[in-house]
């Protein structure tokens, strides 16, 4: 007797870029979306690279040129000097590492913290779960700003400071995102089955109901950033974030406050770049809520 050796078929992938392309065709079919994609694009690779691409590195370090105060925008200084006769554009270039990339940190920790605890309660439930969200709704109750800058003048000035300030008042929103969605997806019957077949609550969560409820996750992570970064430069207009003279918007800007309006480049190109950063970033997000949005796949 012969046998025939079965052979499993291979996983198709043609299902999943399929779905790939339909993402892209749903973002790319709103043109505020791409806009907001390439300017988000556009604003890390400056933030990457600009130490090396600032016209005039020595007044980033702090050096002054007293002869060059207060000129207006031109060719020598494209976004005009400050009152040091500082560029203020190499100074909007390098402030922009510490706006974006100290908005990126926040989420980043809001996002692990938050997404631990939420889903902890919502896992176990029970008095766990009471303890959990009780704490996290006293912080909910104080606003994020005022609660952030309290923290923040607590802790002293800085950046590691400053993004420890406002990762504390972000968490809970996060916290309560993903307890949501981890109290819908573990009733369903794949987790029935995982737990039938000996997993463990870290292995259910981490492999089975935290991979699956990533896309309000992501969503909320892009339209926080832009917020985030107006945050960064809130506690910096007020003193209480990024000190001079390491370059942030929002410390430009209040050092720019006094000049005004007889010199306006001094303030209106650090306000130029928040207002751009915030809202590409919202444009990215609306985008990515409508691909991901469950009720539009088919």
């Amino acid at each position: 007797m012969t046998t025939t050796p079965v052979t499993l078929p291979k996983r198709d992938q043609s299902a999943r870029l399929e779905n790939w392309s339909r993402a892209f065709y749903r973002f790319r079919q709103s043109w505020l979306s791409v806009i907001g994609l390439a300017i988000v694009v556009a604003l890390v690779l400056v933030a990457l690279f600009a130490p090396f691409i600032v016209p005039h590195p020595e007044h980033v370090a702090g050096g002054t040129n007293t002869s060059a105060r207060f000129m207006a925008p031109g060719a020598d200084y494209w976004f005009g000097t400050n009152a040091l006769g500082q560029d203020v554009f190499s100074l909007v270039l390098v402030g922009s590492q510490v706006s974006l990339f100290s908005g990126l940190a926040v989420v980043v920790i809001a996002i692990v913290v938050g997404g631990v605890i939420g889903a902890i309660a919502g896992y176990f439930g029970g008095w766990i779960d009471e303890i959990l969200m009780r704490i996290t709704d006293l912080l909910l109750t104080i606003p994020s700003l005022i609660l952030a800058m309290a923290v923040a003048a607590a802790l002293g000035t800085g950046v590691t400071n400053m993004i420890i300030a406002i990762a504390i008042t972000w968490w809970p929103a996060y916290a309560r995102l993903v307890r949501g969605e981890v109290i819908g997806k573990k009733e369903e019957q794949f987790i029935t089955a995982s737990k039938a077949l000996g997993a463990g609550w870290p292995r259910i969560l981490g492999r089975h109901i935290l991979p699956n409820i990533m896309s309000p996750i992501i969503v909320k992570a892009s339209l926080d950033m832009g917020f985030a970064v107006l945050t960064v430069a809130s506690l910096g207009f007020v003193g209480i974030g990024v000190k001079a003279p390491t370059p942030e918007w929002g410390t430009l800007l209040s050092v720019a406050r006094a000049d005004m309006p007889d010199y306006w480049w001094t303030a209106v190109f650090p306000g130029c770049a928040i207002f751009l950063a915030v809202l590409a970033f919202n444009l990215l997000g609306d985008g990515l809520r409508d691909v991901m949005d469950p009720k539009a796949r088919r």
